[in-house]
């Protein structure tokens, strides 16, 4: 671009900004992303594999025409699996009905941070915790429902035309479904800027020219040179994939403990779900109580230093520690329970604790790669997902196998092994995070651009101040005008480095990786 390139930015009050959105409109799209999510999740008792970068891609093409595009083929691909009558159709078409589902279980995350900045952090965190919980709740209810259509239903593929039929009446949801994501919404204006007779109007991210694979290896090779090469996402991602892919080898266990065991009818057999249920809601609704409860709970010096500050992220992974803790204890509680000798209450009451370790280990850990990774965390969350969508799909394989050799006492024991040997984990990042996220390039990366678009923002704002001038009468809040290098948004005058610096302030960037195209 040239001198005369005239650069447009958000107004401080600007009500196309997502984060000046109002309360219940921010609400309202949580609630249409939550909603999505527990559908993408709800067929997945059929076994999906999502692909991990939705996420990264919606920083390249804005967040709502990936849910259209996505959302459809996701129609397509399961209205042939539930009227088709070959299975290697049903199994093709199954898979690639996962991958379009990707989309609504990767980018909640990102639109959320669109829409809530740092003084909002607890709203967000509340939301956050009621779309994970969602997302880990739509498989145990598909579980439950899944029963009764088997036995009642005239043929055992309405359950797969029931789960249609869902997607289909969810669709105008994803129609309603606003943009969230700046960059697309300033390139969106700047665009019709230019047809109205500005050529010289431009978004801040547009400056910059980036080529196809520029971009692709750049939004798609962070994620994977993070899962090599960093420690916190390496273990973020062996607690959350564990957590996760239990859930769907419980799929295999349930029916084995309470239908053959416990000789309950089948359309009752997947009831005892609901435990797990009660106790996901048991850890999101009091999510922030139980943050703040921990954050100031003792323990010893040589698991969290005692010169260690009162806002390190460290500290929420007290809680972790706690789940992980609570998360053998709810597999062994199962284990040994599970059999026909035992009341089922006993069993069935194992899954609330295992729903509260679940989730809560779910929350604290992205928050931590999250706070740790600020502008990639899109990227980092997509190195989870990969591995957490891995891990999912290949423990109900072995399940069978493990069952039907060890038993479910020793079966399900094996996990809760598994998960003894990894608490070291987060007392590890309790004890050491500090130097790890000193140690990591990725994070040093992020912290120094966060730095620098701060420094500018300070300055850029101090200097737009200075400079206010009154409003011109015939412009509107993102009006410009067509003076050489500058823009004038609300009566400011600010060079093109300035604006990229208000964008950047006026976005506060929180989980959003677009500064890297800047």
């Amino acid at each position: 671009m040239d001198a005369n390139t005239n650069t447009v930015v958000f107004s401080k009050t600007d009500h196309a900004d997502p984060k000046n959105w109002s309360r219940n409109k921010k609400r309202l799209v949580v609630v249409y992303i939550c909603i999505l999510a527990f559908c993408a999740v709800f067929g997945s008792s059929f076994y999906v594999w999502p692909s991990s970068y939705g996420g990264p891609l919606s920083e390249m093409y804005g967040r709502r025409l990936p849910y259209i595009i996505s959302w459809s083929l996701f129609i397509g691909a399961n209205a042939v699996v539930a009227f088709a009558d070959n299975l290697s159709a049903i199994l093709i078409f199954r898979f690639l009905s996962g991958g379009c589902a990707a989309c609504a279980l990767n980018n909640g995350g990102g639109i959320m941070s669109d829409m809530y900045n740092i003084v909002d952090m607890q709203a967000q965190a509340i939301a956050i915790a009621w779309y994970a919980a969602c997302i880990f709740a739509g498989p145990c209810i598909a579980l439950v429902i899944g029963f009764f259509i088997t036995v009642y239903a005239v043929s055992h593929i309405w359950v797969l035309r029931v789960f249609f039929f869902f997607t289909i009446v969810l669709w105008p949801l994803v129609l309603l479904l606003p943009e969230t994501h700046g960059p697309t919404i300033l390139a969106a204006r700047s665009k019709r800027l230019r047809k109205e007779g500005h050529p010289d109007a431009w978004a801040a991210h547009e400056l910059k020219h980036q080529t196809t694979g520029e971009l692709f290896r750049i939004h798609l090779g962070r994620p994977a040179k993070m899962f090599v090469t960093e420690p916190i996402i390496q273990g973020a991602a062996i607690w959350t994939s564990l957590a996760y892919g239990i859930v769907y080898f419980f799929f295999e266990v349930y029916p084995v403990v309470f239908f053959e065991q416990h000789h309950f009818p089948l359309q009752l057999t997947g009831l005892p779900f609901i435990a797990i249920i009660i106790g996901t809601l048991a850890a999101a609704a009091p999510y922030i109580t139980l943050v703040r409860f921990f954050q100031t709970l003792p323990v010893p010096s040589w698991i969290v230093p005692l010169d260690t500050p009162k806002d390190a992220p460290e500290l929420r992974l007290k809680l972790a520690l706690f789940a992980c803790t609570l998360m053998p204890i709810s597999l062994f509680w199962f284990a040994w329970t599970s059999g026909g000798r035992t009341h089922w209450i006993a069993p069935t009451l194992a899954g609330i604790p295992f729903g509260f370790a679940t989730i809560t280990i779910f929350f604290t850990f992205l928050t931590y790669t999250s706070q740790t990774f600020t502008i990639y965390a899109s990227s980092s969350g997509a190195c989870n997902t990969f591995a957490r969508c891995m891990i999912g799909s290949f423990f109900p394989i072995v399940a069978h196998s493990i069952v039907r050799n060890l038993g479910t006492e020793w079966g399900v024991s094996v996990f809760g092994f598994i998960s003894l040997c990894l608490i070291p984990i987060p007392i590890l990042f309790l004890r050491y995070g500090a130097s790890l996220r000193a140690r990591s390039a990725l994070a040093q990366e992020a912290n120094a651009i966060v730095a620098k678009m701060r420094a500018q923002a300070a300055a850029a704002a101090k200097k737009a101040q200075a400079e206010t001038k009154p409003l011109l009468p015939d412009k509107t809040d993102m009006d410009i005008e067509t003076t050489a290098g500058t823009i004038v948004e609300l009566g400011v005058q600010t060079t093109q480095e300035d604006a990229r610096s208000v964008y950047a302030f006026s976005s506060r960037h929180t989980l959003i990786e677009s500064p890297r195209m800047f």
